[in-house]
């Protein structure tokens, strides 16, 4: 499936010195391996937009000043030419708009199957582990988003998957598998199960074999979606608990360096959550973070927004 990726956009950024970010340099060389695989094109989007960012020099919250001259395009063109010369057809695009908004449009227009950026480096002043741009893109973009934390250095060698059994967990859990094949990460799933009211009401020895044959049923589903190398070799989490602590639970016990999930649009309105669990999981988990959208998402943004 990741071989299946034609076009990825990426959010690159300049950090307070001048150079790309560390979170962009990361996102660059995972559109690197990504590309490398699948043959896609790579677009590079730098916003030059002054945009609220957080200064850590300062301590506060701040607009990003216009870069003066054109030496802040020495680190991106760099970018470029890094990817032109590993044989990637790539390009470098600049844009006024914000940042995330540039890049939906982007996604529209040519239709791209991922977008990488990278993730804040430290926490801001009030705890948060992502920033404005990355939650607007995880809630509002039609494609896949590929959040990388900043001090991962290599590829991912522990991937946890949360599936719900939907047809987007059944992508969620398909990609998970191919980016584990691809790289020889350990693949983790989790589910969780849940007990009907009927069945709460019925006596422990009931409510146990329910719980049992639904847990069969369940790993057996999950089974059946891995290729044939996988099966057996990914390690299955399957309990009684709500989808955000069962999630955060195997998160605390396994240090995942990636954790791929889908994400749902609330009530029919177009981009306005990205689904009960996943919305709890923004901003507290300190790894990188994959985003499948089901296949009727609705993007909040029209084609020419941007």
């Amino acid at each position: 499936m990741i071989r299946e990726i034609h076009r990825i956009v990426v959010g690159v950024d300049l950090s307070e010195a001048g150079g790309l970010s560390t979170g962009s340099q990361l996102a660059v060389d995972q559109a690197r391996w990504v590309a490398n695989l699948s043959g896609a094109h790579v677009t590079l989007l730098h916003s030059v937009r002054p945009e609220e960012h957080w200064s850590a020099s300062g301590g506060v919250f701040a607009d990003r000043p216009l870069p003066a001259g054109d030496g802040f395009r020495r680190p991106l063109e760099a970018a470029l030419r890094s990817l032109r010369e590993a044989g990637i057809e790539a390009e470098l695009i600049f844009s006024d708009e914000r940042a995330w908004l540039a890049i939906v449009a982007n996604v529209l227009q040519f239709g791209a199957d991922l977008v990488i950026v990278g993730k804040r480096a430290d926490p801001a002043h009030d705890g948060r582990l992502l920033g404005g741009v990355s939650q607007k893109l995880l809630r509002k973009c039609p494609c896949a988003v590929w959040v990388v934390k900043p001090d991962l250095t290599a590829g991912p060698a522990n991937i946890l998957a949360a599936t719900d059994l939907s047809p987007v967990g059944d992508r969620v859990v398909a990609l998970a598998a191919s980016i584990s094949s691809e790289c020889g990460a350990e693949l983790h799933i989790v589910h969780a199960l849940s007990l009907p009211l009927v069945e709460q009401m019925k006596d422990s020895e009931s409510e146990q074999r329910f719980l049992a044959e639904s847990r069969a049923a369940a790993v057996a589903e999950i089974e059946s979606q891995l290729p044939e190398p996988l099966r057996g070799a990914a390690k299955l989490h399957v309990g009684l608990t709500s989808p955000s602590n069962a999630i955060l639970a195997c998160v605390d016990r396994l240090r995942p360096d990636l954790v791929v999930m889908g994400t749902i649009s609330r009530a029919g309105i177009a981009g306005l959550s990205v689904g009960n669990t996943a919305e709890r999981m923004l901003g507290h988990l300190d790894c990188s973070m994959l985003t499948v959208k089901p296949a009727d998402f609705v993007c909040p943004v029209r084609p020419g927004e941007g």
